[in-house]
């Protein structure tokens, strides 16, 4: 077996926020005896107003949690998109706090990038190693910027190994990254929803009428919240019942006008939010919906959005839903509709999910029980890692 190079991963997200391929993988290879230290990069003085700035300590620290070495960044120093040149200096000094915190070895690290947004750090990190793991479509999205496309172009260019979640997002990477990137989908930990069949139910969601439709994920504009006005008003009988926590604090047009949905959805009988369940508490919820689900907004004529880059998401929610055996309606995301239909059923307009929702109801949904928690075991996160640690050795072997 080769050594193990310690991993310096950066994400754009929190450790401790909903869990997302980033933690699901990085966990297991910490599992494994890979080294690893976890960042979301230093905070940012444009967002001092805001819980995060205000729960971080003043200087940065580091905690051992499920494997890995998590980043906690403290307030002093932050970004200041402002002045460019402060910012360098900032970069300079977190990749130096992080490279402090590798446990010493004659290897140099592994810079594992799940945003091209963290390419500055490569200079300061100087990595054995690069691997970017693209988890989103990020040049279709409104924020994409010219800055951003330069990292990004850098970044492939500098990368030893490129992941992508989905095909669709391979098929979308400029500067040869297509063809050079390798599909690593999300998984699940199939077993352990499969195991929660039976629990009791929590007593909030106990609380909720039943059919439930249930939702579990985070709460953004990128939910088809339209729709699901539309289908709660022609089913009042109906519950939707939201899991996860919400962001909606954007500051595009699209943010502006899901913001005004939520509102309307919550202001409604049949449409409640339970809002962020632990990791640990996530089976017993799953376990007791009717039907799961996974109701993203994709482009439609008429709403600029042809080139959406939800299309190419593939839902880390999609094989913990089916592990549970109950059935699955989701939106028209392309892994769905190319991959696994045979377990869920697509559906776009009001109607067609009203329709598939009922036949759900009534015992017809797609698959069987059986069927679709086959499905799952198939998609599990340890084959996603056993897949990953493959190609990390390779990478190494091969330099």
């Amino acid at each position: 077996m080769l050594s193990r190079p310690p991993i310096l991963a950066f994400a754009p997200h929190p450790w401790w926020n909903h869990w997302l391929s980033r933690q699901q993988l990085l966990s297991r290879l910490g599992q494994r005896g890979w080294p690893v230290i976890y960042s979301f990069g230093p905070l940012n003085v444009w967002y001092r107003h805001g819980d995060l700035w205000r729960q971080s300590p003043w200087l940065g620290w580091l905690e051992r949690r499920d494997h890995v070495q998590v980043d906690h960044p403290g307030r002093i120093p932050p970004l200041w998109p402002k002045y460019p040149a402060w910012d360098r200096w900032v970069i300079r000094h977190h990749a130096e706090r992080m490279l402090r915190g590798l446990p010493a070895s004659p290897l140099r690290p592994i810079a594992f990038l799940f945003h091209p947004t963290f390419e500055p750090w490569l200079e300061f990190l100087n990595p054995g190693h690069v691997v970017y793991h693209v988890f989103d479509a990020y040049r279709m999205m409104e924020t994409w910027t010219d800055a951003k496309a330069g990292m990004e172009k850098r970044l492939i260019e500098r990368a030893d190994l490129i992941t992508t979640s989905s095909k669709g997002m391979a098929l979308t990477l400029p500067w040869g990254g297509g063809e050079r990137a390798r599909v690593l989908n999300n998984g699940a930990d199939a077993q352990r929803f499969m195991a929660a069949e039976g629990v009791v139910c929590p007593d909030d969601l106990a609380a909720i009428p039943q059919p439930r439709i249930g939702y579990v994920g985070s709460i953004n504009p990128k939910l088809d919240l339209q729709m699901v006005l539309g289908v709660a008003t022609r089913r009042p009988d109906w519950h939707w019942v939201f899991i996860g926590p919400v962001y909606m604090n954007g500051l595009t047009e699209r943010d502006r006008h899901a913001r005004q949905l939520w509102q309307n959805c919550l202001a409604r009988d049949n449409i409640h939010w339970l809002a962020r369940k632990s990791l640990e508490e996530m089976p017993a919820y799953l376990n007791h919906v009717d039907v799961h689900a996974i109701c993203y907004l994709i482009a439609r004529d008429g709403q600029k959005l042809k080139e959406d880059w939800v299309v190419h998401g593939y839902p880390t929610k999609l094989h913990e839903c089916l592990a549970t055996g109950r059935p699955v309606v989701a939106a028209a995301q392309q892994v769905i509709v190319d991959d696994f239909q045979q377990v869920v059923r697509v559906a776009g307009s009001v109607s067609e999910w009203e329709g598939a929702i009922a036949e759900a109801l009534a015992g017809r949904g797609a698959g069987s029980v059986s069927e679709r928690r086959r499905v799952a075991l198939a998609n599990t996160w340890e084959a996603r890692v056993d897949q990953l640690e493959q190609w990390l050795l390779q990478t190494i072997q091969s330099s």
